[in-house]
């Protein structure tokens, strides 16, 4: 058997289309991936986690417990850490505070600077 090669002008267009569209196929996945990307390493969702993880360690908690939150950590630098009516409220990297993500816990709790670190206490 041979191979047998497209010597019509009808079947080099099919080609050339066919790769074009792979191109912008291509093009167009690139896009959506940087700017997942992007969306994914933002400062928003960094608050927005930080701020989740603390409310969670907050519901997990009994009295007595004291949760350190160092100032530089891997979300960024935390400029302000409070909560207030049911919520927890970060400030990174200089971004401004959120709406808050809420916490459920029979207990008060407070938050404190000192040095590096933020303490949450609950009492």
């Amino acid at each position: 058997m041979k191979l047998q090669t497209i010597k019509s002008k009808k079947g080099t267009n099919v080609m050339y289309q066919v790769l074009i569209h792979l191109i912008l196929i291509a093009l167009i996945f690139a896009m959506f991936f940087l700017a997942s990307v992007n969306k994914v390493n933002s400062r928003t969702v960094k608050q927005q986690v930080l701020e989740k993880q603390t409310a969670l360690l907050i519901d997990s908690a009994v009295s007595g417990t004291t949760i350190s939150v160092f100032k530089n950590n891997k979300y960024g630098r935390i400029d302000d850490l409070h909560v207030k009516e049911g919520k927890v409220y970060a400030s990174v990297d200089g971004l401004a505070i959120s709406k808050g993500y809420p916490y459920f816990t029979k207990y008060s709790v407070s938050v404190d600077l000192d040095g590096d670190k933020w303490y949450v206490r609950i009492k």
